[in-house]
C-alpha cells in the first residue's frame, strides 16, 4: 500500500472518533493502541455495524461514525453502503475537517445531505490547509432499501469528514525539512502525522521522500534522488537511534548531495522525543560520509540549523530619533536618525539596521559601525522592514504593494500571485522567515485583515510571492506579526469580538492559542531563545514588555524593539 493510501486511512480512522450526535445504534468505542514507539500511542476507534430498522438519517450518521475505523479497509463503514457503492467508494480521496456542533443531516429519503461548518483540509500527504470563515462542507447521500427492506447508501462522494476534535486527538504535528534551491539553508515544511502503529518516524521519512508542499515545491528541494524509497518500508527506533535504510538510488549521489539528505533526515527525525541519533544505510550496507560517524545527530549538521540563533539576545530599542542598545547594566546610543523613528530591524548578521520614521514615509539604513542613518526608500505607509538571509530588505506599502531592496540599494517591485486572500496592493505587512524562502503577509481590504503564508520565488529579473494560503480563521485585525519559531507566527491582533490579543498560530496544524497583551501594544519582537516582547504606547509613555508566562514584565523605555547578536 502506498504512502498516500496509508496516510489517508490512518487520518480517517483516527479523526472521526469525535463525531457529535452519535446515535445509540452506531456507538463508537475506544481502546488503547499499544506501540513501542511512544509517538504512536493512540486511541483506536471501534465502530458498530448497522442494526436492524435504522432510519435513513441514522444510516448516514452511522456511516460517518464508522469511517473512524479503518480496519479491513473500512469494512464496517462499507456495511452502510450498497454493494456497488461499497466497492467503488474511495476513502483516500481527501479529508475535510468540520465543527461537530454544526453538523446537520437533512432532506427526505432517499436523498439526504450532511452540512457543517468547514474548518480545513488535510491532504493525503498530511498537509493542513485552513478554510475561510463561513466555508461549509456539504456531502450528498442517496439511499435505497435492500432486499430485506433495510436502508443503505447507494451514492456518495469520495473522501471522509472528520471533526476538529478528532484531529486534535488523533494527529501529531511535526516540522519536516527541505532545502532552498542552493542547498545552503534548511526550509521548514509541516506535516500532520496520524497516531498509528507505523510510527511517526516512518511517516516523517516517507513525507520527506514525497517532497515539499505544493506551495514550496517551486522554491524548496529535496536532496534525495528521484525514486528513493525506504528499503524495508519502515523506520525502527532502537535504543533512541532511528534506523533509516534507503534504496540504492542514493548511491549515485555525490558527496554534497549525500550530506544534504543526511541533514534533512537528522533534523527531521530529531524532533521526535524518542530519537537521539540517526543511522543511515543503503540496502543494509553502511552509508559512509567523510568526517561523520555511523550515528548522526544535529550537532553534525549544525551549519544547517533551521532554529533561531540563540545568541541573538541583544535588545535594541528606539527612543525618538535614537537607536539604543540595552545591556544588563548599561545603555548605549548606537545611531541617530534625522527624525523620530517607529520601527527597526537588523540584518541576519547584525551588520546593518533598517528603520522606519514615525510618519511611515521614510525607510532609513545604518551600518553597524556608523552613528548615522541614511535614506534608503520613501513611501506613504511603509511597514516594518524585514530581511531575508541574503541581506535583501522587504517592506509593504498598503495600497501600493511590496518592494525588495537588494544589498546595493536597488529597488524592485514584488508581485504576489493571484490568491483568494487579495492582491499585492492589499498587503500591509510582510515578514520573511529565517530560511529566506517563506513569507508571512497580512492582507487587508480596509475592514478585515487576513494572515497568509507563501514563498519567495526569485530570478535575476523578477521577484514573486507564490503559493499564498490562509493559515487561520479567527483574526479580524492585525497590528503586527513576527515569526516566533520556524513553524509558528505570533500576531498582535483582534478577534471577532474586538479583543486585543496575542495570537500564536501553528503552521503545522492550524491550531491557534491566545493570551492577553498589554493595553496599547503596537509591535512584537522575538529573541533567539523564543521570548516574546511587545512595545506599548500609552499616551506619551513608550515601554517594552517581556512575556513571562501569563504575565508581562516591564523591561525598559522605548518602542520598535528588535534583537541582534
Amino acid at each position: 500500500m502506498n504512502l498516500k493510501v496509508k496516510m489517508s486511512i490512518l487520518f480517517l480512522s483516527l479523526t472521526l472518533s469525535g463525531c457529535g450526535g452519535i446515535p445509540k445504534s452506531s456507538e463508537v468505542f475506544f481502546g488503547e493502541v499499544i506501540s513501542d514507539d511512544i509517538t504512536s500511542q493512540s486511541v483506536r476507534v471501534i465502530a458498530r455495524p448497522p442494526s436492524v430498522g435504522m432510519s435513513p438519517e441514522a444510516i448516514v450518521q452511522g456511516f460517518l461514525d464508522a469511517c473512524a475505523d479503518p480496519a479491513q479497509d473500512y469494512g464496517i463503514a462499507r456495511q452502510y453502503l450498497m454493494t456497488d457503492s461499497a466497492s467503488s467508494w474511495n476513502p483516500e480521496a481527501g479529508i475535510e475537517i468540520y465543527d461537530a456542533s454544526t453538523m446537520e443531516i437533512s432532506g427526505e429519503a432517499p436523498n439526504l445531505v450532511a452540512i457543517a461548518t468547514k474548518q480545513g483540509n488535510i491532504s493525503d500527504a498530511g498537509k493542513y490547509t485552513s478554510s475561510d470563515p463561513g466555508d461549509q462542507t456539504s456531502s450528498d447521500f442517496e439511499l435505497v432499501q435492500d432486499d430485506l427492506g433495510e436502508w443503505r447508501i447507494s451514492k456518495l462522494k469520495n473522501g471522509i469528514l472528520l471533526t476538529s476534535g478528532d484531529v486534535d486527538r488523533s494527529f501529531r504535528s511535526f516540522p519536516i525539512y527541505f532545502f532552498d534551491t542552493s542547498l545552503t539553508s534548511l526550509v521548514s515544511d509541516s506535516i500532520l502525522v496520524p497516531v498509528s502503529r507505523s510510527g511517526a518516524a516512518t511517516s516523517l521519512v516517507r513525507s520527506l521522500l514525497a517532497g515539499p508542499s505544493p506551495y514550496l515545491s517551486p522554491v524548496a528541494v529535496t536532496a534525495f534522488p528521484v525514486g528513493t524509497t525506504l528499503t524495508y518500508g519502515s523506520v525502527p527506533i532502537v535504543d533512541g537511534v532511528a534506523q533509516v535504510d534507503l534504496s540504492k538510488e542514493i548511491l549515485g549521489a555525490d558527496e554534497a548531495t549525500r550530506r544534504a539528505l543526511s541533514a534533512q533526515l537528522v533534523w527531521t527525525l530529531s524532533v521526535l522525543p524518542n530519537v537521539s541519533g540517526v543511522e543511515i544505510s543503503v540496502s543494509a550496507q553502511p552509508f559512509v560520509l567523510a568526517n561523520v560517524g555511523d550515528i548522526q545527530n544535529v550537532s553534525d549538521w549544525s551549519i544547517f540549523s533551521p532554529l533561531p540563533d540563540a545568541q541573538t539576545r541583544t535588545l535594541n530599542v528606539i527612543r525618538r530619533e535614537n537607536l539604543v542598545v540595552v545591556g544588563d547594566d548599561s545603555e548605549v546610543v548606537r545611531a541617530v536618525a534625522p527624525t523620530s523613528l517607529l520601527y527597526g530591524s537588523a540584518s541576519p548578521s547584525g551588520s546593518k539596521i533598517a528603520a522606519v520614521t514615525s510618519d511611515l514615509k521614510s525607510l532609513l539604513i545604518a551600518q553597524f559601525d556608523s552613528p548615522t542613518f541614511t535614506l534608503l526608500a520613501q513611501g506613504d505607509e511603509i511597514s516594518r522592514p524585514s530581511w531575508d538571509n541574503s541581506g535583501r530588505i522587504f517592506f509593504a506599502e498598503f495600497g501600493q504593494g511590496v518592494t525588495e531592496i537588494s544589498e546595493d540599494g536597488t529597488l524592485r517591485i514584488v508581485r504576489a500571485d493571484e490568491s483568494s486572500s487579495g492582491t499585492t496592493t492589499q498587503i500591509k505587512q510582510i515578514e520573511v522567515a529565517a530560511d529566506g524562502v517563506r513569507v508571512a503577509v497580512v492582507f487587508s481590504n480596509g475592514v478585515v485583515d487576513e494572515l497568509a503564508i507563501g514563498a519567495i520565488s526569485r530570478t535575476d529579473t523578477t521577484t514573486r510571492i507564490i503559493g499564498l494560503h490562509r493559515i487561520e480563521r479567527s483574526i479580524t485585525q492585525v497590528r503586527d506579526i513576527v515569526w516566533s519559531t520556524p513553524t509558528s507566527i505570533a500576531a498582535l491582533a483582534s478577534d471577532p469580538l474586538g479583543g486585543e490579543l496575542l495570537f500564536d498560530i501553528s503552521l503545522n496544524d492550524g491550531k491557534v492559542s491566545t493570551r492577553s497583551s498589554p493595553v496599547g501594544s503596537i509591535t512584537l519582537a522575538v529573541d533567539g531563545s523564543g521570548k516574546i516582547f511587545v512595545a506599548v504606547v500609552d499616551g506619551a509613555k513608550q515601554v517594552i514588555y517581556q512575556q513571562n508566562g501569563s504575565s508581562w514584565i516591564e523591561i525598559t523605555q522605548g518602542t520598535g524593539a528588535f534583537f541582534t547578536r
